[in-house]
This record gives structure tokens, C-alpha cells and sequence, in this order.
């Protein structure tokens, strides 16, 4: 019998992509919703992105093919991230928000971490069943460095955050609401830096493996490296320096160095990549 295939409409996978970029936005622009509504958009927004990234091609979890399976595992685990950033919505910007908000603000980052390491090392097992091992071992190489790095980044914030809310401090205050920097201040700083390299290193190695794979055609491969080296430029161009929003915003050319250092920023195209992989497995057999 001959065996029909399914496939998802460019539109879906489109949506989905707008659908995780705008949960990023709303989480990093600060609102004030009413009680009453906050429930109902967060619940909206989750439903719609599960919606979405279902007949985007998570649906290929079913798929009795194991790469595909892979696929749809490595696809979910990779947008998961900018899906939960729904659940602090208009949360905006640390200095704009209390020591309680910003509490859950770092440990979201870090269980999104957790699921881009997951994510990207089940990718690379999937090239590696396809027959891709070179490019894809080394965008794993730097995936598992770079997650621990995020992970401890998130911990040292999130605890300098907690023990402001319980009156506790390791440093001396510099004014009402600065402080001094501490070495483990210091040190999560530059484990941000050095993960967020890593990270734009593992998406240009991982664009370089699916389209040896033929996942992934060469123009879509040349903006991805084309991206994440723009990305590491203007991140090593910036330094291991964080500077203050308004410090950053002063001068044009120190934005773009600030931007390719926020956090989530890195993840945007392995969560672009975990779209394509999603669609990829939603084109399975039946």
C-alpha cells in the first residue's frame, strides 16, 4: 500500500514563529494588565502556541520513524522556551521590577536554559542517525558548555534577588537601589558572556550540519551563519563589560552589543531552528 504524507502549511509554521516572538516581546515590555485578564492571556497564549506548534509539526512524535521522532522532540524542546516566556507577562526589564518578579524572572531563564541544551542535544542526535557527525558534535560541544554557564548565570541572580526579599545582603549598597558589585556578581557576568558565545557558535555549527544533512537549504544556512556572526561580533566587540540599560542606550553603536548579550536573545535562532525541525517532522508518512 502506498503510504501518504502529510505536510504543514509554510502559514502554520509562520504563525508559530510570530507566536513565540511576540510571547518575547510582551514578556520583555513592561504592563500593568488587570488581575482579571492576565489569567485569561497568559492561558490564551499557551493554548495557542500548543496549538500551533502541534499541527506545526510536533505532531511527528507519533511518527513511528526514529528520526523524526527526534525531530519533533528536538523542535519541541526548542520553542518551549519563548512559549513559557507567556507566563511572566509584562514583565519587562529587571530594574523596572521588584525583587519577587524578577526572582521568577531568573529561575524561568534558567529552566529555559535547560530545555535549549536538552533541545540542541537531541538535534545533534538526530543528524547524528541522518549521518551528520562533524558539525553537529561541535554544536554539541559548545550546547553543553554553554548550558551550564546560563544555568549558574540565572542561580547567582536569582539568589541576589531572594536575599534582598528576605533582608539579606553580601554587599555593602551604594544607594537606595544600586550596589556594588560582588565577585559572584562578577562571575555570573562573565558566565553570561561566555555562554551567549557559545551559544551563537552551536546555532552557526548546527546551520552548517543540517544543510550537510539536507535539512536545511543554503540560503537559510547563510542567514543563520550570517546571523550568529553578527551576533558573536557585536558580543565580543561589547566585552565581558554588561552595561545598564540607560548606559547602553546612550550610544548607538553600544546597543547593538547590548542586545546580543540579553539572555534569551541567543536562543531566538535555535528556537527559528526548532520551527524548521518542527515542520520537518510534521512531514512524516502515515
Amino acid at each position: 500500500m502506498q503510504a501518504r504524507h502529510s505536510s504543514v502549511h509554510p502559514a502554520i509554521s509562520a504563525l508559530l514563529a510570530v507566536s513565540l516572538v511576540a510571547d518575547f516581546a510582551l514578556f520583555a515590555n513592561s504592563a500593568d494588565y488587570a488581575p482579571a485578564i492576565r489569567p485569561v492571556l497568559i492561558g490564551g497564549l499557551l493554548i495557542l502556541n500548543c496549538v500551533l506548534a502541534w499541527f506545526g509539526g510536533a505532531r511527528g512524535l507519533r511518527s513511528a520513524e526514529p528520526v523524526r521522532q527526534l525531530l519533533a522532540v528536538a523542535g519541541c524542546l526548542l520553542v518551549a522556551p519563548f512559549a513559557l516566556f507567556a507566563l511572566l507577562l509584562g514583565i519587562g526589564p529587571p530594574h523596572e521590577q521588584p525583587p519577587s518578579e524578577n526572582d521568577l524572572r531568573f529561575l524561568l531563564l534558567a529552566v529555559n536554559s535547560i530545555l535549549v541544551g536538552a533541545g540542541l542535544i537531541v538535534l545533534r542526535e538526530a543528524l547524528a542517525q541522518a549521518g551528520e557527525r562533524l558539525y553537529s558534535t561541535l554544536g554539541l560541544a559548545c550546547a553543553v558548555f554553554a548550558t551550564p554557564l546560563y544555568f549558574l548565570f540565572c542561580v547567582i541572580q536569582r539568589n541576589d534577588y531572594v536575599a534582598e526579599q528576605l533582608g539579606w545582603s553580601w554587599t555593602a549598597s551604594v544607594s537606595g537601589n544600586l550596589r556594588e558589585l560582588t565577585p559572584l556578581d562578577a562571575l555570573s557576568i562573565t558566565a553570561l558572556f561566555f555562554a551567549g558565545v557559545l551559544t551563537y557558535l552551536a546555532t552557526a555549527a548546527f546551520a552548517r550540519a543540517l544543510c550537510k544533512a539536507g535539512w536545511l537549504g543554503q540560503g537559510g544556512t547563510w542567514a543563520f551563519l550570517l546571523l550568529s556572526s553578527l551576533g558573536l561580533f557585536f558580543l565580543a566587540a561589547r566585552g565581558l563589560a554588561y552595561p545598564s540599560m540607560q548606559a547602553a542606550m546612550s550610544h548607538w553603536y553600544s546597543v547593538p552589543g547590548f542586545v546580543a548579550g540579553i539572555p534569551a536573545v541567543p536562543w531566538l535562532m535555535p528556537a527559528a531552528i526548532g520551527v524548521l525541525m518542527l515542520r520537518r517532522a510534521g512531514q512524516a508518512g502515515s
